[in-house]
Parts: C-alpha cells; structure tokens; sequence
C-alpha cells in the first residue's frame, strides 16, 4: 500500500473517519505554530487523500472522448488539434475501444510542413506514438508515478472487462492537489454552475454528483455513477435527445446542450422539486 494510500483512506460523504480528524488536527496546530495559509493546507489535505482518489473519478469519459480516426491525413488532423486545442489525442481503428496509439500535436506540425511529408497519401497512424494504459481502478498517486516512469502526460484508461473507458492527463491528475486548472482552451461547459434561481441550476453533464450533492444539499450516493451526465442518463433510462427531461433524487433534469451527432449531453437544467 503507497504512502497515500495508508494516510489517505476515506468513508462515504458524511461519515468523517478518525484519521481524517486527525489530519484536520494536526494542519491546525501546523497552521498555529507555522503559519500556514488555509490554501496550503486544503493542498496538502489533497495531496493526502489522493492515494483514495481512482483514475476513474477524474478521467474524462469515453464518450466525451476527442479522437482521430485511422486513415485521416495530417492536415485533417492538423486542423482538429488547432479546433479543439488539444496537444495530444487518441487514434482509434474500428471504434472508441480500438486505440492504435496516440497523436501528437508537435509530430503532426513537424511532419506536414517537411517538405518530403506533405504527400497527401500519408495517414495519421504512420506518426502515432505507443498508448499508455492504466486500470480505472487505478489510484492517483500511482498514476501520476507511472506518468513520470513513462514520461506520458496522457494515458488510456480501460475497465475490468478490457474496454476502453476513458482518457486521463497529467493535468486531470494534478488538478486533485492544486484545483482546477482553466486555459484558453476549456470549454464553457466545463464551467461553474450557473445560478438560475434558488431551486434551479444550469450545470456541465461532467460535474461530480458529490458536487452536486452539495449544491441542491442532499444526499446522492451511487457506486456506478461519478457524473451528472451519468445520474441523468440512469433516470432517463434510454438515449438522451434534445429537451429530454428524468426525474431522480428529488431533482428534475432537462438536457439544456447536447452534442447530437455523438448523443453526448454537455449542459443539463437541474431543478429541485
């Protein structure tokens, strides 16, 4: 068991465990005799809990996933690294579970303005670099080791039966010790829960449900769900579409953003009733 793992283990919302106590204890006196500024110590309380926090939880999604497909040309591919913003991405075969390797950004910019790789015929894959994969059952702390082992700032996440089931960074994993960590390139749907009265929100179909929890102030605990998008989908019980509406929990959900070519929701209207 790592060092995290042994420091870090944590209960359900609620149930806050003696260990816990004891760090909360043990930062304050630190904070009394040193000085510690609360930012610092909500950043080593992360650094602590990490060993507890599994790829899955932080990971982006298969389904929200951005991939090249096998057989693009670099100047297509080109242009969806600079429309997305993205430095590496994903190419995939026959679908989201084949992944052949990954792009980079740099390799492709490199390639097509060499004057002997501007041949139409060349295709993405005869650039990509060897995919990292790692269990979603993963820790982060040991993520973020195997990262630096492999020099990798991304890796492929797979689940108990082999499938792909999502994409993590360096900068998902590292975001669970310093916060978020918002460039030019993020989305607004990624954004904060926007306030629409005192009962309604409009939130990202990627925000925790334990952030949720906290938001409406009630209780949602699922194992097999980490996301809005998720919670919402197991209401619907059936393939989101435009103005789709479930109720769950005391919450009513209504798709406010939706990608329809994927059938991947972004935004959802959650109201409390």
């Amino acid at each position: 068991m790592s060092f995290f793992s042994r420091l870090g283990k944590r209960q359900k919302k609620g149930q806050a465990s003696q260990d816990e106590e004891q760090l909360d204890i043990a930062l304050e006196q630190i904070a009394d005799n040193e000085g510690l500024e609360e930012d610092e110590r909500e950043m080593i309380k992360s650094v602590v809990e990490l060993g507890d926090t599994i790829v899955r939880e932080v990971m982006v999604p298969r389904t929200s996933m951005e991939v090249l497909e096998k057989g693009e040309t670099l100047k297509n591919c080109l242009n969806e690294f600079l429309k997305t913003g993205f430095s590496r991405m994903p190419v995939i075969g026959e679908n989201s579970d084949d992944i052949l390797g990954i792009a980079y950004f740099k390799d492709v910019v490199r390639s097509v303005y060499k004057k002997q790789s501007t041949k139409k015929t060349q295709k993405i894959e005869d650039i990509i670099r060897k995919a990292v994969f790692v269990p979603e059952s993963m820790s982060v702390d040991s993520l973020l080791r195997q990262m630096q082992e492999s020099h990798s700032h991304i890796a492929i996440a797979v689940d108990e039966y082999g499938g792909v089931a999502g994409l993590v960074t360096l900068e998902d994993a590292l975001e669970e010790i310093v916060g978020e960590v918002v460039d030019e390139f993020d989305k607004n749907e990624e954004a904060e829960p926007e306030k629409i009265d005192d009962s309604t929100y409009r939130v990202s179909a990627r925000m925790s449900i334990d952030d949720l929890s906290e938001l409406f102030e009630i209780d949602l605990s699922y194992e097999d769900i980490d996301t809005v998008g998720g919670l919402f989908t197991k209401a619907l019980g059936t393939v989101p579409k435009a103005n789709s509406k479930a109720q769950i929990d005391g919450l009513e959900f209504k798709v406010d953003k939706i990608n329809a070519a994927k059938r991947q929701i972004l935004q959802l209207i959650v109201h409390k009733v």
